[in-house]
């Protein structure tokens, strides 16, 4: 019996290896430009405090960002309909490209802001053409684990992006950019595996989602914008606190979320997941208070990113599973309607800052991410006392990358019957 299941367990293996493996053009590609994105989304709010600019000009160009974002996953399907998978991933990466060398030309802000939202198209229809080719190649039974291989390797390569921010020359930093998105290019435009079925439209329905989890709705917003005032203003507060911290307070935040994904979401297995998210917001306002009680340093500052990373990351994904154990099945719709609940919230968080910034609180970022968590925490517990949970069963958490609904298709749940 012994000899058995061990054989069994290496013929897992193996096939895992396999089917990595044939997916190796696709998951360079996808390394090189997270590289160069976790490069990007940091150097740019530090180039942009180098040039001067107010946290509430660095935190629109982060707003426009996510907003074209949320646009591209609209309409680069249509796109991709019209000329196919490849040609729009070479489309993307060459506007990628422009938009960075474009930023480092014409230091304007309102070309910022447009860049920006180029950029974030851009990269929707970059994350749907790999992620749906990963969906296409991945067999069914092992799809969550290259779901899961694929969120932690984002991850990864976004934080080892970090290791490259030098300085806030933009000069300098956008070449280095521009030439990672270039390499990019090349295993998927070599690739011999077929082009992935045309993406399904993007349906959503906030209404069902809302029924389906009022946590998970609000929760997903709630990391939204966290995780938007991390990518938008993160590094420039950091440095304001800590000349020159900026680049390790965003590794540190994504470090974060690499570590307790997992087993965060695996003790969401065994219990009511909103007590897990009432556990994260709690632990991010705990955090938040010791840090602006003590004495600013270098220490406090990265170990209060760790804890952003490693609730608000965690956050999104536990906020898909609860509403997916009351979904009957509409997996697609929720994680979709999550999905723009996700990119709302990136996209308000930094016009949020913004405007207090502009009527003269400055020293308020830690505080607003406090009360956001503190209004997901006070509404996830006021939840549990209206709703208790009788279920027995939960169905077992993945690691979502909050990209697009390509990597929902790659979710096993999303094959699941209505019940």
């Amino acid at each position: 019996m012994y000899s058995h299941e061990w054989t069994e367990q290496n013929f897992l293996r193996y096939e895992m290896t396999i089917i990595l493996l044939s997916l190796f053009s696709i998951f360079l590609s996808l390394s090189i430009l997270l590289v160069g994105h976790g490069l990007q989304q940091t150097l740019l709010p530090l180039a942009a405090q180098s040039l001067g600019w107010s946290s509430a000009t660095i935190g629109l160009t982060g707003s426009a960002y996510f907003l074209g974002f949320i646009l591209g996953c609209y309409f680069i399907p249509l796109l991709v309909r019209r000329v196919g998978h490849i040609r729009v991933f070479t489309v993307c990466s060459g506007l990628a490209i422009v938009s960075i060398l474009i930023i480092q030309k014409w230091q304007f802000i309102p070309v910022w802001i447009a860049a920006r939202a180029i950029t974030g198209a851009a990269f929707a229809g970059l994350y749907m053409v790999l992620e749906s080719w990963l969906n296409e190649r991945s067999p069914s039974e092992s799809r969550g684990a290259v779901l899961s291989f694929y969120g932690f390797l984002s991850l990864v390569a976004m934080l080892l992006g970090q290791l490259l921010v030098f300085d806030a020359n933009i000069n300098e930093g956008a070449i280095i950019i521009a030439i990672i998105f270039g390499l990019a290019i090349l295993p998927v435009a070599l690739t011999l595996s077929p082009q992935p079925e045309i993406p399904s439209e993007v349906t959503l329905s906030f209404a069902q989602t809302y029924k389906a989890s009022q946590v998970g709705l609000i929760l997903a917003a709630v990391s939204g914008v966290v995780m938007g005032l991390v990518w938008s203003n993160g590094a420039v507060y950091a440095n304001s606190l800590e000349p020159g911290a900026g680049p390790n307070f965003i590794a540190a935040t994504l470090l974060g979320g690499v570590v307790c994904q997992l087993p965060v979401g695996r003790l969401s297995d065994w219990i009511d997941r909103r007590w897990v998210l009432l556990g994260l917001s709690l632990v991010a306002c705990a955090g938040i208070i010791v840090f602006l009680s003590l004495p600013t340093s270098r220490v406090s500052l990265y170990t209060l990113g760790f804890i952003l990373g490693g609730t608000a990351m965690p956050m999104y994904s536990l906020a898909i599973a609860h509403a997916n154990d009351n979904a009957d099945g509409k997996f697609l719709t929720i994680s979709s309607a999550m999905l723009v609940a996700y990119g709302i919230g990136s996209t308000v968080g930094p016009l949020l800052y913004g405007g207090f910034t502009v009527v003269g609180f400055v020293d308020v970022y830690f505080v607003i991410i406090g009360v956001i968590y503190f209004f997901g925490a006070t509404w996830t517990a006021y939840r549990l006392t209206l709703h208790k949970s009788d279920r027995t069963y939960y169905e077992p958490f993945q690691m979502l990358p909050k990209t697009t609904l390509g990597a929902a298709d790659l979710d096993p749940r999303n094959e699941e019957e209505p019940i």
